[in-house]
């Protein structure tokens, strides 16, 4: 799962969702392994935006930086308006895995079932 800081994109009057969705610097193999969702936070890791990665592709115009095409995850709107638990650091695009993706899903009210794709 992977979160970014969309901070800078709202005080440029850009959408949650414009902010989540442009201009991130991950690896290629980054988004291979964990870029099925995503997660937009602000200051203190508070998330503003939960979704699912349709398509991400590199823009050469921004330096390799990844675009996503983005659609709401109903499946983590449960989040909107928690702290995440993020890996320590200062990076505005991280990676949730191990330990801090295990704290996240069992914040989950519920318990998705296979059905819940997004």
């Amino acid at each position: 799962m992977l979160a970014v800081d969309v901070r800078a994109s709202l005080r440029a009057g850009r959408t949650v969702e414009d902010g989540a969705a442009r201009w991130w610097r991950f690896s290629a193999q980054t988004v291979a392994r964990h870029g099925d969702f995503l997660l937009a936070f602000v200051d203190g890791g508070v998330c503003v935006g939960a979704y699912r990665i349709v398509d991400s592709a590199p823009d050469a115009g921004e330096g390799g930086k990844y675009a996503f095409d983005l659609t709401p995850a109903a499946r983590f709107q449960w989040a909107l308006g928690q702290r995440l638990p993020l890996p320590p650091g200062r990076n505005p695009a991280r990676i949730l895995t191990g330990q801090h993706l295990r704290e996240f899903l069992d914040a989950a009210p519920y318990r998705p079932s296979g059905s819940d794709r997004d």
